[in-house]
């Protein structure tokens, strides 16, 4: 089974992720033979973070939140190498949690 992570950063828009979270979940319903997970990466959101459920077809849901607000690329930046240090995968994916990339 190949292992697919997607990789989010975000910056207070919480319900932009949590849409986006559901939409992944619905998108990889039927795809069999992957086991996908998401990785958040929390860049010192000054907004409360609300309770953020793992939807039912991605295996985990991970949310690392950086000490101090660096950035977009630096949150990506971050996030690939805390994924190629710290996970087991085959394919990663990058996309951004508030749809403006």
């Amino acid at each position: 089974m190949k292992k697919i992570i997607i990789l989010i950063p975000v910056y207070n828009d919480w319900e932009s992720l949590i849409k986006l979270l559901n939409e992944i979940n619905g998108s990889i319903n039927n795809i069999h033979n992957y086991e996908f997970s998401c990785i958040v990466i929390n860049d010192s959101s000054n907004i409360q973070q609300p309770n953020i459920f793992k939807p039912s077809n991605i295996k985990s849901l991970n949310i690392i939140n950086m000490r101090e607000n660096r950035g977009h690329a630096r949150c990506n930046a971050f996030g690939i190498r805390y994924i190629n240090s710290n996970e087991n995968f085959d394919y990663a994916i990058l996309m951004d949690g508030d749809g403006e990339d």
